[in-house]
């Protein structure tokens, strides 16, 4: 018998190709800025750490006003604007590194880059709520987390090849894959919710976010874990570059292990992830994010640095699609776009933190870097007792991949 695809709205099977472009186009950058700034430009782990932490608060900010925008303005407008956005910055981008630009032209070029992820990057998963019934949302996330995946396994492949040649030529591929994208969600995308009639927004409008008790908690878990996470781009590029001594088609190799797993193995863990509670389900993710990053304080190879992916990806299968999932369970439909708009928040807030405290860590500990990767798995383990707790605050109802709300 052969493979069928689960039968979802055409929207749905739009979303999973122009994402998987964008994120080819994305990941073939991702794991080498940092590289290039570090070994090729000479500027220290904390400082572009540092630019990572600018550029992702901007993507944070920006994250949450996408979510809130996309209530009052539209899904369609905000993602089309993301894109254009997208599409310049990497162009500018490109232009820099051709001419070895300073420092602070990539502190604003990358932070453009950022700004315009957070405006769209929720989007899909949004529409995807709207569209899709409640007890199938887990696995439409699993699906468009393929999508990413799809992306993410070749781009560091290809990027890892094209930065022996030309770094610049890396950004300008990149601006055109998120010109398909954009012209996908122009032709077959339309809006999935009425606007808002409502007037400005204002910070009052918050309040139904703060005193909702066990979504504020999972939001700062958001936060926490994905400190750790984040640790898996820049810092670990510039530590398996500079200090494990890979050069770049390599890491790109390294890296595409991600992508791979996620494409072959997140729709039947997230089967499994099924059978749990979603606090369950992430509190695993978190631990094995803890054992892999631990893993890195003994590596000194290709191979070692290839089993820390492999386990911090195990987690992050669990981990993503039912930190998604609860965010939308604990959401009401006209608040969906702000309550995944904060998650996010929170969540990029995390990987704005995770890279300068990571590049720090690799400066103070530029003599015994085992420290700096025992202290962020023994923070990902720590993390998994938050999500033990959280489950005695997350009705059982909700907390279930199955909730229909």
């Amino acid at each position: 018998m052969g493979l069928r695809l689960p039968s979802f709205d055409r929207r749905v099977w739009i979303l999973f190709l122009g994402t998987a472009l964008n994120q080819f186009g994305m990941s073939i950058v991702m794991p080498f800025i940092s590289i290039y700034l570090y070994v090729y430009q000479g500027i220290p782990a904390s400082y572009v750490g540092l630019a990572m932490f600018t550029a992702s608060f901007v993507g944070a900010m920006f994250q949450f006003i996408g979510g809130e925008m996309c209530d009052r303005l539209g899904r369609r407008f905000v993602l089309i604007a993301g894109l254009v956005t997208l599409i310049i910055s990497f162009l500018l981008l490109g232009w820099a590194v051709s001419v070895k630009a300073p420092y602070a032209y990539y502190l604003v070029f990358l932070s453009m880059t950022r700004m315009a992820t957070g405006l769209f990057r929720p989007i899909p998963n949004i529409i995807a709520a709207d569209i899709v019934p409640s007890e199938k949302r887990l696995e439409v996330f699993g699906i468009l987390r393929i999508a990413l995946n799809i992306g993410f396994a070749t781009g560091p492949v290809v990027g890892g090849l094209m930065a022996i040649i030309s770094y610049s030529s890396m950004f300008y591929l990149t601006a055109v894959t998120s010109t398909i994208y954009l012209l996908l969600v122009i032709f077959f995308i339309g809006d999935t919710r009425t606007c808002k009639p409502a007037g400005k927004f204002s910070l009052r409008d918050l309040k139904s976010i703060k005193s909702d008790r066990p979504f504020m908690i999972f939001s700062v878990m958001l936060f926490l874990v994905a400190i750790v996470y984040s640790q898996m781009y820049t810092p670990l590029s510039m530590y398996a570059k500079d200090f494990v001594g890979l050069s770049e088609p390599e890491i790109g190799m390294l890296f595409a292990v991600n992508g791979l797993m996620v494409v072959f193995m997140q729709y039947p863990v997230t089967l499994i992830a099924d059978r749990y509670r979603l606090t369950v389900s992430m509190g695993i993710g978190a631990l094995l994010y803890g054992l892999g990053f631990g893993i890195v304080s003994i590596s000194s190879g290709f191979w070692m640095l290839a089993a820390c992916i492999f386990v911090v990806t195990l987690g992050e299968l669990f981990f993503s699609p039912s930190s998604t999932n609860l965010t939308a369970n604990l959401s009401a439909g006209d608040k969906r776009g702000r309550y995944l708009g904060f998650s996010g928040l929170a969540n990029s807030m995390g990987f704005a933190v995770g890279p300068l405290l990571g590049g720090v860590l690799l400066d103070v500990f530029a003599g015994s870097q085992e420290y700096t990767w025992m202290i962020i798995g023994a923070a990902g383990a720590l993390c998994t007792l938050g999500f033990l707790s959280l489950k005695k605050l997350v009705p059982p109802e909700k907390n279930d991949a199955e909730y229909f709300g």
